[in-house]
C-alpha cells in the first residue's frame, strides 16, 4: 500500500444527473454516486474531487471504511436531516455527525448520557430541536386545517352557484306556467 503520509480523503454521497434518464422522462432523474476529495495537509492548492475509484477505495481504506459505515447509518434513520435545519451552523452539523447525529429527531430524543458527551450548549440544542419539532407539527395541522378550510369555501362556492342555477330554472318554469294559465283565462 503506498505511503499517504499527509494525504487525506474525504468521501461523499453525491446526486448526478441521468442525462439519458432525464431526456426519457420528461423530468431531471438523479442517482447517488460516491465522490472522493483528496487533498494535501498544508497545500490549499491541491485538491482532487472526482467520482470513487476502486484504487481510491483501497488506497484510503479507514477513511472509506467510516464513510460506508456512515452511509450505512444514515440511510436508515428517517426523520429532518440536521442540514435542513437552519438553526445549526456547519461546524455543529460536523460535531453532532461525530456522535452519530444525523436528524433533528435523534438530537431532540437525546439521553442526559448523551448530553454529556456533547458538551456545553447540549441542553439548549435539544430544547430547540423539540422546540422546532413541535412548531412544525403545529404548523403541519394548521396546514392541513387551511386546505381543509379552503375545500369548504369552494364547495360553499360550488352549492351556492347550484342555488342561483335552480332558482333561475324555477322562476323560468313559474313564468312558464304563469303565461300557459294567462293564455287559458283569455280564451
Amino acid at each position: 500500500m503506498p505511503d499517504n503520509t499527509g494525504i487525506y480523503a474525504s468521501f461523499s454521497l453525491e446526486p448526478v444527473e441521468q442525462t439519458f434518464l432525464t431526456e426519457k422522462e420528461g423530468r431531471p432523474i438523479f442517482a447517488d454516486k460516491e465522490f472522493v476529495r483528496i487533498f494535501i495537509s498544508g497545500d490549499k492548492h491541491t485538491e482532487v474531487y472526482r467520482e470513487v475509484t476502486d484504487n481510491d477505495k483501497q488506497r484510503f481504506a479507514d477513511a472509506y471504511k467510516r464513510f460506508k459505515e456512515g452511509a450505512a447509518a444514515r440511510e436508515q434513520l428517517t426523520g429532518t436531516p440536521l442540514s435542513q435545519w437552519p438553526y445549526l451552523k456547519p461546524s455543529q452539523i460536523k460535531e453532532l455527525e461525530a456522535v452519530n447525529i444525523y436528524t433533528v429527531e435523534q438530537l431532540a430524543a437525546l439521553s442526559d448520557t448523551a448530553k454529556q458527551k456533547i458538551g456545553m450548549g447540549a441542553n439548549e440544542l435539544t430544547a430547540a430541536a423539540r422546540a422546532y419539532l413541535a412548531t412544525a407539527e403545529s404548523s403541519s395541522a394548521a396546514s392541513a386545517f387551511a386546505a381543509e378550510n379552503e375545500r369548504l369555501k369552494d364547495e360553499v362556492i360550488r352549492l351556492q352557484e347550484q342555488m342561483k342555477e335552480m332558482a333561475t330554472r324555477f322562476e323560468a318554469l313559474e313564468n312558464e306556467s304563469g303565461s300557459k294559465s294567462r293564455g287559458r283565462q283569455a280564451a
